[in-house]
C-alpha cells in the first residue's frame, strides 16, 4: 500500500498503524468453522472496514465502494493497491456472526484493554453514566397497521398448515392497505372489527403450531390487540383510550417503544446507557434497553459489566437526578462504589416540604418546623408498594398551630410517610451541598460531549432493527471513539510507553 498517500495524523492512518492492537484475525477465529477453511477475506481486514464505516456513517453499499477505491480505508485495512473491495452482503454475514457469538464486545473490550494495559486506566476510576435516545430502524405503525403487519408474517410463516376458512378470512388483510374511507370514524371502526375477527380466527388455528416463526408474531398480534382493543357497549372492538405501559408500536421492529427523555421530548425506539471514565473520557460501557425503560435502571447492571473488566475498579459513579433513587443508590453500593447523584427536590405546593420536618429514624420520632415531636408511627405503603412508615401528628396540634396554613391543608394532622431508603437519601442530600459533592457533580456533564461524540457516530438513529443489533452498532462507535481518544491522550506513541514503563 502507498502509505505516503494516507491523509496524515487521521484515524485511518492510526488504524492503519495501531489496528492490530484491538483486532486481529484470531479474536473472531470462533465465528468460523475449523473444517470449512479460511474465509476469503480474514476478520480482522472485515472489521477495519467496519471500523471505518463507523467512522465515516456510510451504508453497505458505500462502504463496499471504498474499500474498493479508497486509499485512506485501504491503508486502515491493511490491504494493497490491487484489493478488489468486500461485497455489500458480506458484511451483514459478519455482523450475523458478531452477533451470534458476542464478538462485538471483545472487541470493544480490547480499547480498554490496550488503556489499561499502557497505563491509561489505573487506579480507583470515577465513572459517569447518563442514557441517550436512539430512534429505532422500523416504521411507527397504528393500531390498524400493526394488526395487519402481525397477521401478515403469521399468515405468511404458517403457509398451508391454516385451514381453508381462516386462511380466506386473512387474505383480504395481507396485501396493500385496504381502500376505505379513514376519515370516517364508522368505516375505520368497521374495519377494526374485521381485523380483530380476522385475528382471533387466526390465532385460535395457529395455537397448537410449535414453530418460533408462526408463534413470534402471533404471540405479537395478540398483544396488540389485548394492548389496543376493547370492546364498545354493543361487543363490537374499538380502539382502547390510553396507552399500553409496555406497548408495541412497529410490526418492523417490535422491540421498539415510546420513550421520553424528558417531559417535551418523546422519542421512539431504544436507550443507550453511556459510562465514561471522568479522567480519561474514555467509554468503559455501552448497552442499548428498552425506549420505554427508567434511566437508573440500567446503572447497575452496566456498571457491573464494566467492573467485570480486567483492571477496571469503580468506586464512584456520577449520574444525575434520574439515577438518585434509593433502589438504584442500593444497587450501585452493592456493587463497590458510590453514586453520586443530586437528590431531586422536595415540593409540596408552596407549604412545608418533607424536608424541613426533622426525622430521627432511630428515636422513630419527627420534629415539624413548629417544634412539635411525634411519635404516632403507623405502618403504610410507599410509591412503589414497599412497607414504609407514616408518622401522624395530632390533629388538635395541627389545629392549634400558627403555621398550619402553611403545612398543610388536610382536616387532620400532617402526615410524614418514610420509606426503606430515608438514611441513604437523606445522607445524599446533606452531602451534595458540601463543596467536594459539588465539585464532583460539576463533572458530571463530561459524559454529555461523549454521548454527543457517539451521537455524530451515528447513534442518534439505529441504523438496524432489535436492540441486540443495535448493541452492536454502539459498540462499534464506542470502539471507534475509544481508538481515537487513546490516539488523543498519547497511548500509541513510543514516548508515552517509555514513560509508564519508567
Amino acid at each position: 500500500m502507498r502509505r505516503h498517500i494516507v491523509t496524515k495524523g487521521s484515524f485511518y492512518e492510526r488504524l492503519a498503524d495501531h489496528g492490530d492492537e484491538i483486532v486481529s484475525d484470531d479474536d473472531f477465529a470462533h465465528l468460523y468453522a475449523p473444517t470449512m477453511g479460511r474465509p476469503s477475506i480474514p476478520p480482522s481486514v472485515m472489521v477495519r472496514a467496519m471500523l471505518c464505516a463507523t467512522h465515516d456513517k456510510t451504508s453497505d453499499a458505500e462502504t463496499s465502494r471504498r474499500t474498493r477505491v479508497d486509499a485512506d480505508w485501504k491503508a486502515a485495512m491493511g490491504v494493497d493497491d490491487e484489493f478488489t473491495g468486500i461485497a455489500p452482503t458480506t458484511f451483514s454475514l459478519m455482523r450475523a456472526r458478531m452477533v451470534a457469538a458476542d464478538a462485538d464486545g471483545k472487541l470493544f473490550e480490547r480499547t480498554i484493554e490496550t488503556a489499561v494495559d499502557r497505563g491509561v486506566l489505573k487506579g480507583n476510576l470515577t465513572a459517569i453514566i447518563d442514557s441517550s435516545p436512539v430512534h429505532g430502524a422500523g416504521a411507527l405503525c397504528d393500531t390498524y397497521e400493526l394488526i395487519r403487519g402481525f397477521l401478515r408474517q403469521a399468515t405468511t410463516a404458517a403457509g398451508d398448515r391454516l385451514g381453508a376458512e381462516v386462511a380466506k378470512a386473512t387474505e383480504p388483510f395481507c396485501g396493500a392497505k385496504p381502500d376505505i374511507d379513514w376519515q370516517d370514524p364508522v368505516a375505520r371502526k368497521a374495519h377494526l372489527g374485521e381485523l380483530v375477527a380476522a385475528g382471533r380466527a387466526l390465532l385460535a388455528e395457529v395455537g397448537d403450531i410449535d414453530d418460533p416463526a408462526v408463534a413470534t408474531p402471533a404471540g405479537l398480534l395478540a398483544q396488540v390487540i389485548g394492548d389496543d382493543v376493547t370492546e364498545d357497549e354493543d361487543g363490537n372492538p374499538e380502539i382502547r383510550q390510553g396507552v399500553a405501559p409496555d406497548r408495541t408500536i412497529s410490526h418492523s421492529d417490535p422491540e421498539m417503544r415510546h420513550g421520553r427523555k424528558s417531559a417535551s421530548r418523546r422519542f421512539d425506539g431504544h436507550k443507550m446507557d453511556v459510562t465514561t471514565d471522568e479522567d480519561t473520557e474514555l467509554v468503559l460501557g455501552v448497552d442499548v434497553r428498552p425506549g420505554n425503560a427508567g434511566d437508573g435502571e440500567g446503572a447497575a447492571p452496566l456498571l457491573a459489566q464494566v467492573m467485570a473488566l480486567p483492571g477496571i475498579v469503580i468506586t464512584t459513579l456520577l449520574g444525575d437526578m434520574a439515577y438518585s433513587d434509593g433502589d438504584v443508590r442500593e444497587a450501585v453500593e452493592q456493587h463497590g462504589a458510590e453514586l453520586v447523584a443530586k437528590v431531586a427536590p422536595v415540593t409540596n405546593s408552596g407549604r412545608f416540604p418533607k424536608t424541613d420536618f426533622e426525622i430521627d429514624l432511630e428515636a422513630q420520632a419527627v420534629t415539624c418546623p413548629a417544634r412539635e415531636i411525634t411519635t404516632d408511627a403507623r405502618p403504610a405503603r410507599d410509591h412503589k408498594g414497599r412497607a414504609a412508615t407514616r408518622f401522624v401528628f395530632a390533629a388538635a396540634t395541627c389545629g392549634a398551630c400558627p403555621f398550619q396554613t402553611q403545612c398543610t391543608t388536610a382536616n387532620g394532622g400532617r402526615q410524614i410517610t418514610v420509606g426503606v431508603h430515608e438514611a441513604r437519601i437523606a445522607a445524599a442530600r446533606a452531602a451534595q451541598a458540601t463543596p467536594e459533592t459539588k465539585a464532583l457533580l460539576r463533572r458530571r456533564s463530561k459524559v454529555e460531549r461523549k454521548i454527543d461524540h457517539l451521537q455524530d457516530l451515528g447513534m442518534r438513529q439505529a441504523r438496524y432493527r432489535g436492540r441486540r443489533k443495535t448493541r452492536l452498532q454502539a459498540l462499534l462507535a464506542a470502539t471507534v471513539a475509544n481508538f481515537k481518544r487513546l490516539g488523543v491522550l498519547g497511548a500509541f506513541d513510543t514516548a508515552f510507553e517509555l514513560a509508564v514503563a519508567a
